[in-house]
Formats: C-alpha cells, structure tokens, sequence
C-alpha cells in the first residue's frame, strides 16, 4: 500500500470532510460555507484543523500496518493483486473513521473493512462516478453505522442473482486483472489452496515466487482445434496457477491426455506429473481450484462447457470466501 499524493490528498478528504472531490476538498478549505455558497473565513481555521488531523491519521505507522496486514489476511498478499487503488483508498479511509467510533472491537472493524473491499471490487463501486458514491455511502454509514449499511449493500446488490449470473458472467473475461479473477487468486490464497496438481506447493508460495498462470486447456491445443483467438484461450476459468515442473510435463496435452497419465500415476505410483498419488487427494487438489470433476474429459471439443462450469465453481468458491470474511 503505497498511496501518492492524489490518494493521500482523497483519503484525507474522505476522512476530514466526508468528501471524495478534489474541488470539493479545496472548498472545504477555502472556507466555502455548503448552505450559502458563500466564503466564511471564519471556516478555514476548522477545515485545516480537520484536515491535518485526518493526514496525521493517514501516515501513522501502527495505523497503516494494521490497514495492510487486514488487506493481506484477506488473501491479497501481492500488490499484482489489486487492480483498483481507488477501493484500497476507500477501504483505508474507511478504516480510519471506523477507528473513531469507540463502540466497535478491532475485529469488528477488520471484518468491515474486509467485507467492504472485496465488496468494491466484485461490485465495480470504485469505478465511473465513484467519487459521488463514496459521499453516499459515507453519509449512510454515519446515519446507519457501517455493519448495517454494509448489510443493505449486500442484500440488495451481492443477493443470489449476482453471485449466480452476474459474477459467472464477470469472469468471462480473458484479463488476468479483472476484479473478479482477483479476487477469485485472494479466495485461493485465503483458503490455503494448492496450486494445480501440486501435492504440497500452494497458491501463496506460487503467487510470492510468480509462479506459473497455466492454460488449463492448453493454448497450442486449442489454437489448432478451432480456437485461434486469444480471448478464446486466454479466458480467465482456463487458467490456473501451476509449478514449472508441472507445466512442463503437460506441455501441449489436453487434459483428457494429461488426467489419464495422472490416473495412471495414481494407479502406479510411478510419477510424471506432480507428485500426487492418492485418488482422494486429487480430487481435493481439483476442488481447491474449482476445477469441474469433468476434467478428465476435457478437449477443445466440449472447451465452452468446460469454461462455463468453471465459472459457476469459481464463482461459488468466491461466495463461500466473501460470506466468511
């Protein structure tokens, strides 16, 4: 979390003021009174005051560390990670006025502001006019207290709907910095999954060590069987991170190949791909990366079904994350 100068200057008005306009922070501090629309002087000296308490909140170290090891615990342990500033602004922001209110545990806190960040990213609230939607939701969270407000927010827009057609629909993408593939990496991290086909390397030492984004289907397979486009390979559900080693030994096989030597594996003893031996453990190893039980089926034939199954897993894996924030 390393915020410049406009992200210092927009978490301070959103701490001071309640504000997330850069001009509407200069009229806060030029004294504007908001019922008259007139410059009172006799404004200034407060606003300042307002101000400069909210940057010395801001840059406080204990504050900031507690801030960073809450975004962490929720599994995004990489700045790679978080495409959108904008939500890691308001998610600190909202933290320190949180700290305010004397009536709330640090836990309480952490849980809001957990909620509220992954909430943000899944929901697009950091994007467009989000600086008018910040004012509301502050507004209310003053009016309602944050832990209701939230709870408004969810049962209105994170209801079955969205998390059944919307995010499934989210993840048709082939951007690795889409939200909602972010925030599927964090549900990964948060649930101490293994990479894929890994007997015991997980998704946290991968992520740390930038380990391999495999094609789940591989590119070259697909490219020679009627997929040529990037956005058709590329798509984020045929994506998985993998060990080298384990990306090697695939190479260019469909996974109906491949999952028929890790069968075999299994059978033998004898390892080719991964180190994973036990039939139990595979099938654990898939479910922790929301990988359809089909897969041993998997070609370019049935490619789209493969990747709508796996987003409706995917999407059901970040559901049980975000409701066990």
């Amino acid at each position: 979390f390393q915020p410049d100068y406009t992200d210092v200057i927009r978490i301070a008005g959103l701490v001071g003021f309640s504000r997330g306009k850069a001009g509407a922070i200069v009229s806060e501090l030029s004294g504007l009174d908001p019922q008259t629309r007139k410059i009172d002087e006799s404004l200034i000296p407060g606003a300042y005051s307002r101000f400069g308490s909210a940057l010395g909140q801001l840059v406080r170290k204990t504050h900031v560390e507690r801030f960073v090891m809450m975004i962490k615990s929720a599994g995004f342990i990489d700045s790679s990670m978080i495409g959108s500033k904008n939500a890691l602004n308001f998610a600190y922001a909202l933290y320190l006025r949180l700290r305010s209110n004397e009536q709330l545990t640090e836990g309480e806190r952490s849980k809001i502001v957990k909620r509220w960040f992954v909430m943000i990213l899944l929901t697009g609230r950091a994007v467009g006019s989000f600086e008018s939607t910040w004012e509301t939701d502050l507004r209310r969270i003053d009016e309602q207290g944050a832990a209701e407000y939230l709870r408004l927010i969810e049962a209105s827009e994170l209801g079955d709907g969205f998390w059944e057609v919307a995010l499934p629909q989210e993840l048709v993408s082939p951007s690795k910095r889409s939200p909602a593939f972010q925030v599927f990496l964090a549900t990964l991290v948060s649930k101490g999954a293994r990479g894929f086909l890994s007997k015991s390397i997980n998704v946290t030492q991968m992520i740390e060590g930038h380990g391999d984004m495999h094609h789940i289907v591989p590119k070259n397979h697909l490219v020679k069987n009627g997929f040529p486009k990037q956005g058709d390979y590329n798509q984020v559900a045929n994506f998985a991170l993998t060990e080298t080693a384990i990306n090697i030994a695939i190479k260019d096989l469909p996974p109906k190949e491949y999952m028929a030597r890790v069968a075999a594996q299994i059978e033998t003893g004898v390892l080719g791909i991964g180190e994973i031996t036990i039939q139990s453990d595979l099938e654990t190893n898939l479910a922790e990366n929301a990988i359809p039980a089909f897969i041993d089926e998997v070609s370019a034939d049935n490619y789209s079904l493969f990747l709508e199954a796996r987003r409706k897993l995917m999407a059901q894996k970040i559901r049980n994350y975000y409701e066990a924030l």
